[in-house]
């Protein structure tokens, strides 16, 4: 079993090698040393060992610097990173207990309504964005700029200068990240009315398109209430609805300005009658479109289809497998792909989704749920002979570990 998983590791890498953390493929070249960081620091005169910037570094770091000066070769790195999982692995130390925590550098907005982002670290500097309460944002480094420290951040498309006390971050941000996902019913109908109550009798205040969302307020059974305009809340029929989860960003300035149009979109709807525009229920079938002989076949494709990803970056509250996304991000992402309904947070995955099994019964595809004191801070995808693939920080991405890297506090298979 050890040799299978360095054999799988070992792919891992290799696939891993000839992305980079952005996605596309490009050619390994070799780079100085990262002496800022620590990572490669050795006595003058010395080159580190390819094993201690593995383990230091983790692999992302090793394979953008190989052998540092770039001397090991093609052939060598993968002995260099043989020898490397063999060691950590006789030592019973695992790369992955070397990585930062991944909600080290995550940033919770905390205002009234939102701030202003700064393209310098004080208020005379342009503004090149805003970011609305709960957004969710990567710091990127800490700046002392005008009365105090400012954080330079990314979030969605913004990138910029705030000042620290607009933001949740560190253990507080990790705590409270649950409270900052937000809930929106995506419509699946070809039309569907919103109607002041929770009755088909009901006057119609408007109606969303196919695809189109609303803030989700309240669920039910039957009935969802919803936020149709900024000053009109409405009910939509539950089963023509499918909810999902996402995260909020900073706005650029053309996103808000997009955003403001779709809004008066719908309020104009409030003065279209049903005549003009009538309730249409037909249901487009939705994902996935590919069938499956039995569910063996489909987790593995499941698995292969996560596979894609390796090498690509993680971002926080990240929505996009392409771009970036975190680590609940990453499994919800994949099985919304599949035609999966997934909780957008680590603990909504652990308390709500599939059937919980023991670590014994995983198959490849179960989400493997990791924390301490009940606690659930991180999920992966199974891929199967004790591997899992996700999105594991800010540093490393989307990587392959061992399943028991960490301590395992449930197992949930979403498919049967």
């Amino acid at each position: 079993m050890k040799s299978m998983q360095i054999n799988l590791f070992l792919s891992g890498i290799l696939i891993a090698g000839v992305c980079t953390m952005a996605g596309p493929a490009q050619p390994l070249q070799a780079k100085e040393p990262e002496t800022a960081s620590g990572v490669g620091e050795t006595a003058m005169g010395e080159e580190p060992s390819p094993e201690s910037v593995l383990i230091s570094g983790g692999i992302q770091v090793y394979l953008n610097g190989i052998g540092v000066q770039g001397t090991f070769g093609q052939g060598g790195t993968v002995m260099a990173v043989a020898r490397a999982a063999a060691m950590v692995s006789a030592t019973g130390r695992s790369l992955e207990e070397t990585a930062e925590n991944e909600y080290a550098d995550l940033a919770l907005a905390n205002v009234s309504n939102y701030v202003n982002v700064r393209s310098e670290a004080n208020t005379d500097s342009s503004i090149v964005g805003k970011i609305y309460d709960g957004a969710v944002a990567q710091i990127l480094e800490i700046a002392d700029g005008e009365d105090g420290q400012w954080f330079k951040v990314v979030s969605g498309n913004v990138e910029g200068y705030i000042k620290s006390e607009f933001f949740l971050y560190g253990d507080a941000a990790a705590e409270a990240i649950d409270d900052y996902v937000t809930k929106y019913a995506v419509v699946l109908a070809d039309r569907l009315n919103v109607r002041e109550e929770p009755d088909i009798e009901s006057r119609r205040i408007g109606f969303i398109d196919n695809g189109e969302r609303v803030k989700l307020l309240e669920s039910g059974n039957e009935w969802l209430r919803v936020q149709y305009t900024d000053n009109q809340t409405g009910y939509v029929a539950a089963e023509y609805i499918t909810v999902v989860e996402e995260f909020v960003y900073a706005k650029t300035l053309e996103e808000e300005a997009a955003e403001l149009a779709a809004r008066r979109t719908l309020e104009e709807r409030q003065h279209i009658s049903e005549e003009q525009a009538a309730e249409n229920t037909s249901v487009t079938p939705s994902p996935p479109s590919a069938s499956y002989s039995d569910n063996g076949e489909l987790r593995s494709s499941i698995v292969d289809y996560a596979m894609q990803f390796l090498g690509n970056r993680y971002v926080h509250g990240g929505q996009s497998l392409e771009t970036g996304t975190d680590c609940s991000g990453f499994t919800s992402l994949i099985y919304a792909q599949f035609g999966y309904s997934v909780s957008r947070t680590p603990s909504g995955q652990l308390a709500n989704d599939g059937r919980s099994i023991d670590y014994s019964e995983a198959k490849p595809g179960d989400i493997i749920c990791y924390g301490s004191g009940g606690k659930c801070t991180h999920v992966a995808l199974y891929m199967g002979d004790g591997q899992i693939i996700h999105s594991a920080n800010s540093r490393k991405g989307v990587v392959i570990y061992a399943a028991d890297y960490d301590n395992i506090l449930g197992v949930k298979s979403i498919i049967d």
